[in-house]
C-alpha cells in the first residue's frame, strides 16, 4: 500500500515538473516570436511603433526629437549612434538585434568631469534647446553644468546639475509646435513657435548702471549677460524658455528684474549705447519650443 502512495507521488512530481517546463518553454518561445513578428524600422518608415522607438531613444539620450511617429534623418542618427556604440551592425535599420541592444542600455548619471560621446549627444539637444552656447566636444565641463542647471531650473527638477533619470525624462519631453512666419529685422524668416505675446520690450547691459547693485554677476539662471538673454516675468514666462523677439531675435528666458512685470520684457545687449538705442517698443514675442 506505501509503495503505490510513493508511486502516485513521485508521479504527480513528475506530471507537475513536465507541466512547469512545457509553460516555461511555450513563454519563451511565444516571446521569440513577438519579437520576430515586429517590423524592421528604417528611415521613411511610419506608425505607432516608430513612435515607441523615438520615446525610447529619447529617454536612454538617443535624442532624436518628438515623437512623430515618422522615421526621418534624426531617428535614423540617433539609431546609428546607438549601433555604433553597441557593438551593432551598424545600417541605421532597426531589427532584433538593435532592439535588444536599446532595451539593455541603461544610460549614466552625467555630471562635470564626465567625457564621452553620451556627454556629446546632452550637449547637442541643450545647444539646440537654447541652453548651451559652446561646442558639444563630449566634455562636460564648466558651461555644460551651467547649462544643464539652467534646464533643471526651468523644468522645477533639483538643480544638481546631475543628468539622471528625471532630468533625462524631462529632456526627452518635445512640446507641441505650430508653424507660422515672424518677421525679423532682416525680413521674415520661417519659425515654429508655441505662443505669440504682446509685450513692451525695454533694453539693457552688463554694466554696472543696467544692473545696480547686482553689477558683474550672471542672470537669474546663471548664464552670462549679454545678447539673447531677456529678463522675464516668471509668471508669464518660464525661466528657461526660448523666445523670438520682433525686432531682436533669438532669446532666453533667463532673468528677471524688479521692474518686469506682466507683459514685461527686458532684453540685454552687450553694449549700453545698444540697450539705449533700442529705448522702449511695443513687440510680440513668440514662446519657442523647447
Amino acid at each position: 500500500m506505501k509503495t503505490r502512495q510513493v508511486d502516485r507521488y513521485i508521479g504527480w512530481l513528475l506530471g507537475l515538473c513536465l507541466a512547469s517546463f512545457l509553460f516555461v518553454g511555450f513563454f519563451l518561445t511565444g516571446q521569440a516570436l513577438a519579437q520576430t513578428q515586429q517590423r524592421n524600422l528604417y528611415v521613411g518608415c511610419e506608425g505607432e511603433d516608430v513612435a515607441r522607438l523615438q520615446n525610447t531613444l529619447n529617454l536612454k539620450g538617443y535624442y532624436c526629437g518628438p515623437a512623430d511617429q515618422k522615421f526621418g534623418v534624426k531617428t535614423q542618427k540617433a539609431v546609428l549612434a546607438l549601433q555604433q556604440e553597441n557593438a551593432c551592425r551598424v545600417d541605421g535599420i532597426v531589427g532584433p538585434e538593435t532592439r535588444r541592444a536599446l532595451d539593455a542600455y541603461q544610460p549614466r548619471l552625467l555630471f562635470e568631469g564626465c567625457t564621452g560621446a553620451d556627454v556629446t549627444r546632452l550637449q547637442e539637444t541643450l545647444k539646440e534647446r537654447g541652453y548651451l552656447t559652446g561646442d558639444a566636444d563630449g566634455k562636460f565641463g564648466p558651461e555644460t553644468r551651467k547649462a544643464v542647471l539652467a534646464f533643471q531650473k526651468a523644468n522645477s527638477l533639483e538643480a544638481d546639475a546631475i543628468v539622471g533619470p528625471l532630468t533625462r525624462q524631462a529632456l526627452a519631453q518635445y512640446k507641441e509646435t505650430h508653424s507660422s512666419v515672424v518677421s525679423s529685422r532682416g525680413g521674415s524668416e520661417p519659425m515654429r513657435y508655441i505662443q505669440v505675446l504682446d509685450m513692451k520690450a525695454t533694453g539693457y547691459c552688463p554694466c554696472n548702471q543696467c544692473n545696480y547693485p547686482w553689477g558683474g554677476r550672471p542672470s537669474a539662471l546663471g548664464l552670462p549677460l549679454g545678447r539673447g538673454i531677456a529678463a522675464v516675468d516668471p509668471t508669464v514666462i518660464k525661466l528657461g524658455t526660448r523666445l523670438y523677439v520682433e525686432g531682436y531675435g533669438e532669446a532666453i528666458a533667463a532673468d528677471t528684474g524688479g521692474a518686469i512685470k506682466g507683459n514685461r520684457i527686458d532684453l540685454c545687449f552687450d553694449t549700453h549705447s545698444e540697450a539705449l538705442d533700442w529705448g522702449i517698443q511695443n513687440v510680440k514675442v513668440y514662446v519657442l519650443p523647447d
